[in-house]
């Protein structure tokens, strides 16, 4: 019988929106949409970093056309380099805060993930029969999690499965009762479709 529900974690920081999944299962085919997890707050801050680093670098590219010796220049170039790609990173972050969804999908013996930022993004499918061992993924590393945990960082997978001697992780930034609810529904997903192909 097709379903649909939401989960809906509200935080209570009031300038948050809540971090919404929609699940539905329909017509043989399991839809999981987890939308990016927003804070109003944190974005504005995250706009303002934005336009002052960007200042911060066009005055370094504006110095770097004028008549400074090659060591000076050579500063320059790193510095700009440096400066491209976490203006990139923080742009990216930012427009993944306000647009960003992933799309958990299978339908036909496929599973097809997407990650989106408004109607476009990067989608890639994997054979069920080659598709194994949905887990929640573990950080031993400190460290690491403190970095990921930033909300410019995009990069907190909470989900993994195994496909072709690969590792595959989804669910950006679940806490472990919705990754683990995400799991059980795809989980008996399969199983029903097994046990329907018999």
């Amino acid at each position: 019988m097709p379903f649909r529900y939401s989960i809906i974690i509200f935080v209570k920081n009031k300038f948050t929106m809540p971090h919404k999944i929609n699940i539905s299962d329909e017509n043989n085919t399991l839809t999981i949409i987890i939308n990016a997890f927003y804070d109003e707050k944190k974005q504005q801050l995250l706009l303002l970093w934005i336009v002052l680093f960007s200042i911060c670098g066009i005055a370094i590219l504006s110095q770097f056309f004028v008549d400074y010796p090659m060591e000076t220049k050579l500063f320059f170039g790193v510095y700009i380099a440096f400066w491209l790609f976490f203006e990139f990173k923080v742009i990216y972050a930012f427009r993944w805060r306000k647009y960003g969804s992933e799309i958990f999908t299978i339908e036909n013996n496929n599973i097809i993930l997407s990650k989106k930022i408004g109607n476009r993004g990067i989608t890639e499918t994997y054979p069920i029969e080659d598709v194994k061992n949905f887990q929640l993924i573990k950080y031993k590393d400190n460290f690491v999690h403190a970095i990921n945990s930033n909300y410019w960082s995009i990069n907190k997978y909470t989900i993994s499965f195994d496909s072709n001697n690969q590792t595959i992780p989804f669910g950006i930034e679940l806490n472990e009762k919705q990754a683990k609810n995400i799991i059980h529904t795809i989980n008996n997903f399969v199983k029903k479709s097994v046990e329907k192909n018999k």
